[in-house]
């Protein structure tokens, strides 16, 4: 074998490697491989937010897999803890059975998006930001089972916006819980 081709051979594999770690760690938490370019996903962790028979909150990322950066809309924040954010625009979907298709489980305005509220955001901006390959962007998370839409059996996915007309769905996850003491309005996301 000549040099070029080991040298060659070398390169390919310190190129494939990394890429077959990065894809075999993320179907083993996440079920699937990812597609290089922009990919969402949704995490699952235990939290307690105070609300009884909910010990789960969801959040929905967005990662860039791809080789280059990828420029997206965010929410440039700061909350009511004078803490500083940035989050990617989502909407909540739930699967309906019937008409087998995903639709919003509320009425959504894109107005709402990275405005001010009481006891969260006191200051936002909508800004363009660059994903870089290998970085991710989150939601924030939230209660996904406390609202009063879902039932325990329903799937739900989150559908975010990476900028106008982009959007990239997470694989879907179904309602496991609901909040034990019902008809109480809850504050599901923080």
């Amino acid at each position: 074998m000549t040099r070029w081709k080991r040298i060659g051979l070398v390169i390919a594999a310190l190129l494939v490697l990394p890429i077959g770690l990065l894809q075999l760690g993320h179907l083993l938490r996440f079920g699937h491989l990812f597609p290089f370019g922009l990919h969402a996903d949704v995490l699952v962790r235990k939290a307690d937010y105070g609300i009884e028979g909910i010990t789960k909150v969801y959040e929905a990322r967005l990662t860039n897999y791809g080789f280059r950066p990828v420029r997206i809309t965010a929410c440039d924040f700061v909350d009511d803890a004078m803490s500083h954010g940035t989050l990617v625009g989502s909407r909540l979907q739930k699967w309906d059975p019937v008409g087998e298709k995903w639709q919003d489980a509320f009425k959504f305005e894109s107005s709402t998006f990275c405005r001010p509220y009481p006891l969260g955001m006191i200051e936002t901006h909508i800004i363009s930001k660059r994903l870089w390959p290998g970085q991710s962007i989150s939601t924030g998370e939230e209660a996904t089972a406390a609202r009063d839409t879902f039932s325990i059996g329903d799937r739900a996915r989150f559908l975010i916006f990476a900028q106008e007309g982009l959007t990239f769905p997470t694989g879907a996850f179904v309602i496991d819980e609901h909040p034990t003491t019902p008809d109480v309005p809850y504050r599901v996301r923080h």
